[in-house]
């Protein structure tokens, strides 16, 4: 049981830095080709952290955790500079 909590808090924690790095690297720099290294880096992330942590069942999960934080941080900052660059004053 405690294996099972211990991992949900590396993923709590690595899912919140995954989308603030993702959030402040994609407003900065507003490319949709940065966008997609930004997602595979991410990606990249998650399969190293379950190599690091010797757990290879969790690799699929973490890819696509890290994947889908990524791409909703994206999201949210793209949604965010399309509103500020076309709403009415």
């Amino acid at each position: 049981m405690e294996y099972i909590l211990v991992f949900s808090f590396h993923y709590f924690i690595m899912g919140s830095l995954v989308m603030l790095f993702s959030g402040v690297i994609s407003f900065f720099f507003p490319r949709i080709t940065f966008s997609i290294v930004i997602i595979l880096l991410s990606i990249l992330t998650g399969y190293i952290y379950s190599v690091i942590y010797e757990v290879p069942i969790l690799a699929l999960f973490s890819i696509i955790y890290n994947g889908a934080l990524s791409l909703l941080a994206l999201g949210f900052v793209k949604a965010y500079l399309y509103s500020k660059k076309y709403s009415p004053e």
